[in-house]
C-alpha cells in the first residue's frame, strides 16, 4: 500500500482515484477485499438495445457519430482563472453571447500549441485506431451503460506517466476490485469469456455518470445507464416492433374456420389447421386463394382496439426514448410537425443538450487524468465553433462583433475562428465616428477627424509592438555595449515606428513597391534607424536625426534645441487644426501653414516655416500685446495643470497645455490669441462643473476651462476687448 505521502502525490498528480480515509470509512463501511458487483450493468442493454433496438442503435449512431466529426486542440493554459470562466461558459447552454464571450476568454486561458505528445497520441489512440473510431467507441459504450474506461498502456520502464497507447474497455464487460475502505477501486477486472484479466486502477480512466444507488458495497462507484431509466420503454419499443411482425405474418389468419355438418373429427381439424398454417398463413401467402375439401365457413374477428392503437404505443416509446438522451424526436426522421425552421432549432438542442455535454464530461476527465503527466500547462478542447448547426449563432455573433467597438479587430477575427493577425493595426481600437476619445477630447476642437494619420500615430503602441520593440532595443544594445552615443531605447524606437507610419499615409510615393503595409514600412524605418546608430552612416535618406543620441556623429540635438527656443518663442501661434493656421496666416501676410510633432501630438503654425513666420511677426507693432492676467487666473490654470499631471495629462490638447503655461508664466497675449481666449472660454464655461475630480475620476470640462483660466480670464479677456471697442 502506498505511503499518505506518495498518496497526496498521486492524487495532485491526477492519476490516483483513492478518496480521503475518512469518508471511506463513512461510505464503504461494509466493503471487504473483493469485487464490487455491478447491478446497474445489463447485457441486455447491449443484446437487447443496441443490436436490436432499431430506436436506440440510431440514436447511439446519431450521437456518436456527430461527436467524433467535433475535432480536438491542444492548448497552453496561461491563466488559470479565465480557464475557470471559460470551463463554465462551455460546460453550460450555448447561444451567441455565451460564444462570443467564451472565445474573448479564451483567448487570454490558453494559447494553441502544436506537435505536442499528448496531441499525438490522440490523433492515433492504439495502432488498431484513428481518434475518430476511438471516441467513437468510447462515447457508445457511455451512453449504453453509463459508464466509460479508458486503459492507458505505458512504457516499459514506467519513470513518467505517459502513455503510448489508450484504448477502450468494453464497459459492460468490467468490474471494480476494491481494497477495503481504505483503497474503494484498487483495481478494474475485465471477464472475457472464462478469462479474468486485472488492470491497475492508475492505469484506468473511468467516467462515469451519476448513480443517486448509494450502497455501503461501493456499487454507486459505477454509473447508471440511462437505459436503466428506459428500461420499460425499451421493453415495449420491443415487444411492439414483434407484435407488428407477428401481425404482418398472420395477417390473413385472425378468425375461426368452421364447417357447417359438424362432421370434421379432431385429427381432420388439426390436419385442417396444420394445412392452412402451412399454405396459406404469412405475408407470403397474403392474399392467396383457400381450398378446402368440404364445405366450410370463416368468422373474421377483424382487428382490435390495441392492435389499431400499436403504431401509436410504438411512437410514444420513440419518444421517450429520445427524452432519454436529450434527441429532439425530428431527427428519426419523425416528420409529423418538422418545418424547416424547427429542423434547425432541432439539429442545434442535439448538439446543445445531448453531443457537446458528453464532450465536455470527456475533456474535464481527459485534462484531469491524462494531460499532466505531458505538462501542468497543457489542456485539451473541442473546437465547439466548428460545429455547423451553431452557425446560425455564429451570423448572430458578426453582427454582436460588427457593434463591439470596445474589442479590436484582432480579438473579433480570433473568436470567429480566422485566428490573429500579424498587422499590429487590429490590434488598435477603432470606434464610431460620432464618439470622441476622452484623451483627444477639446471643446474647440469638434470637428477634427480622429482616425487621420495623425490620431493613428499618438496611439499608444500594443503590447505585440512592445514586446517586438523591446526586442531589437535589447539586441542593439547588446551589440553596442556601453557606448552613450550608440545606445536606444523603447520609447525612441517607437517614435521611429511613428513616424514611418505617418510617412506610409502622408508620402506614399517615397514607399518601395514591395511594401504592403503601413507597419511593414514603419519596421523597416526602424532598422534603417538602428543601422545608422550603430554604423554612424546612413544607407539611404537622412531621417531621424533629431533622436539620435546627442553626440553621435549624424545628431541634430543642438539644432533641434535652438529650434525649441524660436519655438517658444512665437508660441501664441500654435494651432490644434491647419484650418486655424490658414486663417491666421492670411492675417499676417502668409500663404502656407507647417507644423510640428510635439509630446502632445501635432500642431499647426501660419506661414511655411519658421524663418517667414518670425519676419511676419516682425512687421507687426509689437504694441499690440496684452498681459497682466488676474492671479486667480494663473491659480486656476496652475490648479488645472496640476490635477490634469495627476491623470497622465488626459485632458487637453497641446494648445491647452500651451496656453496654461502662458497665463503661467504671465506671457503676454497678442490680439488674435486674446480673442482667441475669449472665444473659446465662452463655449467652454458651459462645461465647468465647478470640481476637478469626482469618484477618483477627472472632470475632463473643468480642467480644459480651467487650464485656459477659467472665470477669471474670460472675465479679463472680455474686459480687454471692450477697451478696444470703445
Amino acid at each position: 500500500m502506498p505511503t499518505f505521502y506518495q498518496r497526496i502525490q498521486n492524487a495532485i498528480k491526477g492519476f490516483n482515484q483513492d478518496t480521503n480515509p475518512n469518508y471511506n470509512k463513512f461510505i464503504y463501511s461494509t466493503m471487504g477485499n473483493n469485487v464490487i458487483g455491478n447491478n446497474q450493468n445489463d447485457d441486455n442493454f447491449i443484446s437487447k438495445g443496441y443490436q436490436k433496438n432499431p430506436t436506440i442503435y440510431s440514436i447511439i449512431n446519431l450521437i456518436t457519430k456527430c461527436a467524433s466529426a467535433i475535432p480536438f486542440q491542444v492548448y497552453e493554459k496561461q491563466n488559470e482563472t479565465q480557464l475557470g470562466k471559460y470551463r463554465s461558459l462551455t460546460t453550460g447552454l450555448l447561444n451567441k453571447d455565451s460564444l462570443l464571450k467564451a472565445e474573448m476568454i479564451k483567448k487570454d486561458a490558453m494559447t494553441l500549441t502544436e506537435g505536442t505528445d499528448l496531441e499525438k497520441l490522440l490523433h492515433r489512440p492504439n495502432p488498431a485506431q484513428s481518434y475518430a473510431t476511438w471516441i467513437t467507441e468510447l462515447i457508445a459504450f457511455g451512453k449504453l451503460t453509463g459508464n466509460r474506461y479508458i486503459y492507458g498502456i505505458g512504457p516499459e520502464t514506467r519513470e513518467s506517466k505517459k502513455f503510448n497507447e489508450l484504448y477502450v474497455l468494453p464497459s459492460h464487460l468490467v468490474e471494480i476490485k476494491s481494497n477495503g475502505i481504505f483503497e474503494p477501486v484498487d483495481k478494474y477486472v475485465m471477464s472475457y469469456h472464462t478469462t479474468a484479466f486485472e488492470i491497475e486502477s492508475n492505469d484506468v480512466l473511468h467516467i462515469a455518470d451519476f448513480n443517486p444507488d448509494y450502497q455501503s458495497d461501493g456499487s454507486h462507484l459505477y454509473g447508471q445507464s440511462p437505459l436503466m431509466a428506459g428500461l420499460r420503454t425499451m421493453t415495449t419499443n420491443n415487444e411492439s416492433v414483434e407484435t407488428s411482425l407477428k401481425f404482418l405474418q398472420n395477417q390473413t389468419a385472425r378468425g375461426i374456420l368452421t364447417s357447417d355438418d359438424e362432421s370434421l373429427t379432431p385429427t381432420q381439424a388439426q390436419q385442417l389447421k396444420d394445412a392452412f398454417r402451412r399454405n396459406y398463413q404469412g405475408s407470403y401467402n397474403a392474399g392467396d386463394i383457400i381450398i378446402t375439401p368440404k364445405k366450410l365457413s370463416w368468422t373474421n374477428f377483424g382487428l382490435s382496439v390495441a392492435d389499431l392503437q400499436l403504431i401509436e404505443s410504438y411512437n410514444a416509446t420513440v419518444k421517450d426514448l429520445c427524452n432519454i438522451y436529450s434527441i429532439p424526436v425530428q431527427l428519426l426522421n419523425n416528420t409529423e410537425s418538422s418545418t424547416y425552421n424547427n429542423m434547425k432549432e432541432a439539429k442545434k438542442a442535439f448538439y446543445v443538450n445531448a453531443v457537446i455535454p458528453e464532450l465536455v464530461k470527456v475533456r474535464d476527465e481527459l485534462n484531469r487524468w491524462l494531460s499532466p503527466a505531458y505538462g501542468d500547462k497543457l489542456y485539451i478542447d473541442f473546437d465547439f465553433n466548428s460545429i455547423p448547426e451553431l452557425q446560425q449563432e455564429q451570423e448572430k455573433l458578426v453582427d454582436q462583433l460588427t457593434k463591439s467597438f470596445w474589442l479590436t479587430m484582432n480579438e473579433k477575427r480570433q473568436a470567429m475562428g480566422y485566428g490573429v493577425s500579424d498587422n499590429t493595426v487590429l490590434d488598435d481600437y477603432f470606434i464610431p465616428s460620432n464618439y470622441i476619445p476622452l484623451d483627444d477630447f477639446s471643446m474647440d476642437d469638434t470637428n477634427k477627424n480622429f482616425f487621420d494619420a495623425g490620431y493613428y500615430e499618438n496611439k499608444q503602441m500594443s503590447a505585440k509592438l512592445r514586446k517586438a520593440l523591446e526586442k531589437k532595443a535589447e539586441d542593439h544594445n547588446e551589440k553596442v555595449g556601453n557606448a552613450k552615443t550608440k545606445r536606444t531605447n523603447v520609447r525612441t524606437l517607437y517614435a521611429v515606428y511613428k513616424r514611418g507610419i505617418g510617412a506610409y499615409r502622408t508620402n506614399p510615393e517615397s514607399v518601395r513597391p514591395t511594401v504592403s503595409s503601413p507597419e511593414q514600412w514603419a519596421m523597416a524605418r526602424v532598422n534603417s534607424f538602428l543601422y545608422v546608430l550603430r554604423n554612424g552612416r546612413f544607407r539611404s535618406g537622412q531621417h531621424d536625426t533629431d533622436l539620435l543620441p546627442e553626440g553621435h556623429p549624424k545628431s541634430s540635438k543642438k539644432k533641434e534645441e535652438e529650434m525649441e527656443d524660436r519655438y517658444k518663442a512665437v508660441s501664441d501661434e500654435v494651432y490644434d487644426n491647419p484650418d486655424e493656421a490658414m486663417d491666421r496666416a492670411k492675417e499676417i501676410g502668409c500663404t502656407l501653414t507647417h507644423s510640428h510633432n510635439t509630446e502632445d501630438g501635432t500642431v499647426y503654425m501660419p506661414c511655411k516655416d519658421m524663418e517667414e513666420l518670425e519676419e511676419a511677426l516682425g512687421k507687426i507693432n509689437k504694441q499690440d500685446k496684452f498681459g497682466g492676467y488676474p492671479k486667480s487666473a494663473i491659480a486656476n490654470a496652475k490648479k488645472a495643470v496640476k490635477v490634469n499631471e495627476k491623470y497622465n495629462n488626459s485632458c487637453a490638447t497641446a494648445v491647452g497645455k500651451q496656453r496654461a503655461q502662458d497665463i503661467i508664466s504671465n506671457r503676454s497675449f497678442s490680439l488674435s490669441i486674446l480673442k482667441r481666449v475669449h472665444g473659446y472660454l465662452s463655449r467652454a464655461k458651459a462645461y465647468d462643473t465647478g470640481q476637478y475630480e469626482k469618484d477618483g475620476k477627472i472632470i475632463c470640462g473643468t480642467v480644459s476651462y480651467n487650464l485656459w483660466g477659467g472665470d477669471p480670464m474670460l472675465r479679463w479677456s472680455k474686459s480687454q476687448l471692450d477697451k478696444l471697442d470703445d
